[in-house]
C-alpha cells in the first residue's frame, strides 16, 4: 500500500485496552505469510521523508507516555539516533521497518511495535464469502475454521469449529498437519522456533504464527496433508472462507471477529467461550444467557483458551457476574499520571457455585487481567497451560508512512500485587494437551475443570476456589 501523505498530521489513536502486542504482530505475520510477497521496490524521496517522520514520531510517542521513564532514557535516545541513520539508508519499506522495530525492541516488552500499512489489506469485508471475493487488487483473507498448537515437534488440530470448511472436510481434534500445499510443516516449525527465540511473550509469538497454516486467500483451495488417527495420512482439499464470527473493528487495528460458544457438558456444568474481548453487548449477552439455562448446574467454566484479549474494561464486566461483595478489585493499571484500580461490583443475580477458568499460550492481555485477577480473589480456579505474561494497556497510532505504532502506555499489577507483563497467570491445576486425548476425543484440560466442580459440589465446598 503506498503511503498517504494527507493521513500524516493525523494523531488518530484509540486505547486498545490490553490487546497483546505479539497477537496483532502476529496477526499481521499471519496476513503477509498467507499470500504472495512481491519483490519490494525503491523508495522515492517522499516515502524516505515520511519514514524518517515516522521513527521520530515512533521515538517522540513512547518517551512521552512510557510508564516507566528510565526505560526510555538517554540509551533511548541515543538508539533512535542510530536507527534513525539506518531508515534514511534503507532502500525499501521492509529495510524501513526493520530499523524501526529493533528501536522498538530494544525495550524487550510485549504490546510494542510497527503494523504494517499492508496487513489491513483484504480483512475488511463483513460479507458471506464467495469463491471470486476479493478486495483491490488482492484476494480477501480467509481462514478453514481450526485451531492449532504446537504440541512436540508437530503442529496439532486442538479444535474445529463446527460447520467449518475444515469440519466439513472431516479434519478432528488430534490430527498433525505435515504439509499445505505440498510445503512441508517442519521446516516452518523450525523457523517459528528461530524467529520467536529470545521474543517476549516467546509461546504467544509461536501460536500465532503457526496459526498461518489454517488461513489462506479466501475461495482458494489448500491442499493439506494430514497425519491422521493410527497415523494414516490423509490428503484433503479445503478452501478458506471469510473469517467465522462477527467482525470487529476497533480504532486502528485490522478487522478481528468474535466468536462465542455456550453449552452444557455432563454432568451439568455451563462452559462459555469467547474468541476476544470485544462486543460487551454480545458478550454479557450470551454469558448471562447460559447462566439462566445453568440454574442448576453443578459451576461453571469461562474458556479464555486462544482468546488474545482486547479491550481490558470488559475485564469488569465479565467479573461482576461471579462475586456477591462490592468494591472486589482485579487489580491496577499505573500510568505516569497516576492509577487506576478496576473494580468489581455484583451483578444484579451474582453466580456463586463454582468457577473454573481454561488458559494457554494464547490467553494473553485482557484473558490475564481477568484470570490473574479471579485467581488472586479466590474465586475462579484456573487450568492449562502458564499464559504469555503480555499485559500492558496500549495504543495503536497511525504513522506518517501509513503503518501502525502499537505501544503500551501503562502497566498493570494484579491484586496480589503481580506484575503480570513477562510472568503470565500460572494455572492452579497446570494440564496440557496431548495428541493421544485429542484423538480419543478428550479436552484434558476442560475435563480437570469438570472433575475439579464436580468434587466442590459433590463435597458441599463453598464456591472459594481455595
Amino acid at each position: 500500500m503506498a503511503p498517504h501523505p494527507q493521513q500524516s498530521p493525523s494523531l488518530r489513536r484509540t486505547v486498545l485496552g490490553r490487546l497483546s502486542l505479539a497477537s496483532v504482530a502476529g496477526f499481521a505475520f499471519l496476513l503477509s505469510a498467507c499470500t504472495s510477497t512481491p519483490k519490494p521496490t525503491p523508495l522515492t524521496a517522499e516515502q524516505r521523508e515520511l519514514n524518517l517522520q515516522s521513527i521520530d514520531m515512533v521515538h517522540a510517542r513512547i518517551k512521552q507516555r512510557h510508564f516507566d521513564p528510565e526505560k526510555v532514557g538517554p540509551a533511548w535516545d541515543a538508539k533512535h539516533a542510530e536507527m534513525r541513520v539506518k531508515v534514511e539508508q534503507a532502500k525499501s519499506m521492509p529495510e524501513a521497518r526493520a530499523a524501526m522495530s529493533e528501536l522498538i525492541e530494544s525495550l524487550q516488552q510485549t504490546h510494542f511495535g510497527i503494523l504494517p500499512a499492508d496487513a489491513y489489506e483484504g480483512t475488511e469485508s463483513e460479507e458471506p464469502s464467495t469463491g471470486d471475493k476479493t478486495t483491490g487488487d488482492r484476494r480477501a483473507s480467509g481462514e478453514i475454521g481450526l485451531d492449532l498448537r504446537r504440541i512436540g515437534n508437530d503442529a496439532v488440530v486442538t479444535h474445529v469449529e463446527p460447520d467449518s470448511p475444515a469440519a466439513a472436510a472431516g479434519v478432528k481434534p488430534g490430527w498433525a498437519v505435515e504439509s499445505v500445499d505440498k510445503r512441508k510443516v517442519a521446516p516452518l516449525i523450525a523457523r517459528i522456533d528461530k524467529l520467536s527465540a529470545g521474543k517476549t511473550a516467546a509461546p504467544l509469538v509461536a501460536a500465532t504464527m503457526l496459526q498461518t497454516l489454517a488461513h489462506g486467500e479466501v475461495g482458494t483451495p489448500l491442499d493439506y496433508t494430514f497425519r491422521a488417527d493410527t497415523d494414516r495420512t490423509v490428503r484433503v482439499a479445503i478452501t478458506p472462507v471469510l473469517p467465522i464470527g462477527k467482525a470487529q473493528k476497533f480504532g486502528n487495528l485490522p478487522t478481528m471477529y468474535l466468536k462465542t460458544s455456550r453449552r452444557i457438558v455432563p454432568p451439568g456444568v455451563g462452559v462459555f467461550a469467547f474468541s476476544i474481548w470485544f462486543d460487551p453487548m454480545k458478550v454479557n449477552s450470551e454469558l448471562e444467557a447460559l447462566l439462566n439455562e445453568c440454574t442448576d448446574c453443578q459451576g461453571m467454566v469461562i474458556d479464555l483458551r486462544g482468546n488474545i484479549g482486547g479491550i481490558g474494561a470488559m475485564a469488569m464486566g465479565v467479573g461482576r457476574y461471579f462475586i456477591d461483595k462490592p468494591d472486589q478489585k482485579l487489580g491496577t493499571m499505573i500510568q505516569r499520571e497516576g492509577k487506576l484500580n478496576f473494580v468489581l461490583n455484583p451483578a444484579a443475580k451474582p453466580y456463586t457455585k463454582p468457577v473454573a477458568i481454561l488458559i494457554d499460550e494464547v490467553s494473553a492481555s485482557t484473558s490475564e487481567i481477568f484470570a490473574g485477577g479471579m485467581q488472586d480473589l479466590g474465586r475462579g480456579r484456573v487450568f492449562g497451560t502458564r499464559s504469555p505474561g503480555a499485559a500492558l494497556p496500549s495504543i495503536v497510532e497511525i504513522l506518517p508512512n501509513n503503518d501502525r505504532l502499537h505501544y503500551a502506555f501503562a502497566n498493570y499489577i494484579s491484586f496480589k500485587g503481580q506484575t503480570l507483563e513477562g510472568h503470565g497467570v500460572i494455572p492452579d491445576e497446570p494440564v496440557a494437551p496431548t495428541r493421544e486425548a485429542l484423538l480419543a476425543g478428550k479436552d484434558p484440560v476442560l475435563d480437570a475443570a469438570v472433575r475439579w466442580i464436580t468434587a466442590q459440589s459433590a463435597s458441599g465446598s463453598p464456591s472459594n476456589n481455595h
